[in-house]
C-alpha cells in the first residue's frame, strides 16, 4: 500500500552547538513521539531517515525524517503489532520488519524504494499460524535480497527477487544466542552470537568460534565492528580484537561506521555522563557531546556526518528524545551519502 496518510506534520526548529572543528544540530521529534520508546533508527543519507516507535497500539507509529524535519505517520494495513528493525541501502531502498505477539505470532515486512513511502510485502509468517521463536534482526544484502533472522529455534527467512525461502538452522548445536545479522553483499554476511559468529560466503555458512559480539556492522568483507564485553571489537578479515576499551563502568549503547576509516561509538554509565568517541584512520578520539542523559542510537551518513538519538530532561515533561546531527563544517549542510549497514537491538 503506497502513500501512507500523514497524521502530523510539525514545523521543527534546529539548534546548533559548534566549535572550531565540528558542530551539533539538535532537531526535536514531533510532540507525539518525544516520550515514546524509539526502537530503531536508520538513515539512508543525511536528508532521509526513519525511526520506529514500539508501543502497544496499532496501526503503529512511525517517524520519517525528510526536508529537515521529522514527521509522525502510521503504519497501517498488516502492521498491527510493533514496528521493528530497519535496514537501508545508500540510495534509500530498504526493508522494515515488525511483529504481533497475540494468539498467532505474525511477522510483517515492508519495502521502500527510497521515496519515503512503504509497500507491504507478504511473507510466509504474515498469516496464521505465523512463526515460532523470536525475530532477532534483518539485513538488506542487495536490492531484492533481504535476510531475516529468528532464534528459538534459529532459522532464516530470505527474500530474493520476489521469492521467500525458509532456511533451517545452519549451525545446529553450535552458535548460541544469535543477536544480529549483517550482510556485506549478497555473497557474504555474518550472524553474531554469544560464543562466536556465523559466516556466510557464496552460499555456505560456517561457525567461527570467538568472542560474544552483539551490535554488528560490516563496511567490507575484511572490516567488521561489534560491541562486546569490555570494548568495541574490530574484525580485520581473520580475527576479532578489541579496538576501543570501555572506560571503567561504561558500556556501548550504539556504534555506527561509515567506512573502514570513519565510525562512532556512544558509551553510557549508570552514574557518569555519556561519552562519545569518533574513529578516524585507526585512532579513536573522544568528542564533546551535547548535554543529554545519554545517546542511545547512531547512524553514520558520510565521512563527516552522523545522526544520533539522545534524551534530555525537561522540567514538567520528564525525559524527552531529540535527534542530533554531528558534522565537521559548521553551518554547512552535508550532502554525502552513507553506506550499507544495519542497526540492531
Amino acid at each position: 500500500m503506497k502513500g501512507r496518510k500523514l497524521l502530523a506534520a510539525v514545523f521543527i526548529a534546529a539548534t546548533y552547538f559548534s566549535n572550531a572543528h565540528a558542530a551539533w544540530k539538535k532537531v526535536p521529534l514531533p510532540e507525539g513521539a518525544q516520550q515514546k520508546h524509539v526502537a530503531f533508527m536508520e538513515f539512508a543519507n543525511v536528508n532521509l531517515g526513519y525511526a520506529s516507535i514500539r508501543e502497544r497500539i496499532w496501526p503503529q507509529n512511525f517517524l520519517i525524517y525528510r526536508d529537515g524535519r521529522w514527521t509522525l505517520t502510521r503504519l497501517g494495513g498488516m502492521f498491527q503489532g510493533y514496528a521493528g528493525d530497519i535496514s537501508l541501502l545508500p540510495n534509500g531502498y530498504g526493508w522494515l520488519c515488525g511483529g504481533h505477539g497475540g494468539l498467532h505470532r505474525l511477522f510483517y515486512t515492508a519495502r521502500t524504494w527510497g521515496n519515503g513511502s512503504w509497500d507491504e510485502v507478504e511473507n510466509p509468517y504474515s498469516k496464521p499460524p505465523g512463526y515460532e521463536g523470536t525475530p532477532v534482526g534483518m539485513s538488506v544484502a542487495a536490492a531484492e535480497d533481504v535476510w531475516c533472522l529468528f532464534r528459538d529455534p534459529v532459522r532464516f527467512l530470505r527474500y530474493k527477487k520476489g521469492v521467500w525461502v525458509e532456511i533451517p538452522d545452519p549451525f545446529p548445536r553450535q552458535l548460541q544466542k544469535p543477536s544480529g545479522v549483517c550482510f556485506v553483499n549478497e555473497n557474504e554476511g555474518w550472524v553474531s552470537g554469544s560464543n562466536g559468529q556465523g559466516h556466510y560466503v557464496n552460499g555456505r555458512w560456517e561457525f567461527v568460534p570467538g568472542p560474544a559480539i552483539y551490535r554488528l556492522e560490516f563496511t567490507a568483507p575484511d572490516d567488521g565492528w561489534g560491541t562486546g564485553r569490555g570494548g568495541v571489537y574490530h574484525y580485520d578479515g581473520s580475527s576479532w580484537r578489541i579496538s576501543l576499551n570501555y572506560p571503567p563502568g561504561y558500556y556501548a549503547e550504539a556504534i555506527s561506521f561509515y567506512d573502514r576509516n570513519i565510525g562512532w561509538a556512544c558509551l553510557s554509565s549508570g552514574s557518569g555522563p555519556a561519552r562519545g568517541f569518533k574513529y578516524e584512520s585507526g585512532v579513536w578520539h573522544e568528542i564533546a557531546l551535547p548535554k543529554t542523559r545519554g545517546f542511545f542510537k547512531a547512524s553514520s551518513v558520510s565521512d563527516s556526518a552522523a545522526w544520533f538519538l539522545g534524551e534530555v530532561y525537561v522540567p514538567g515533561k520528564g525525559n524527552v528524545t531529540y535527534s542530533y546531527l554531528w558534522y565537521t563544517e559548521p553551518n554547512v549542510k552535508p550532502t554525502s551519502l552513507g553506506k550499507i549497514k544495519t542497526i540492531f537491538k
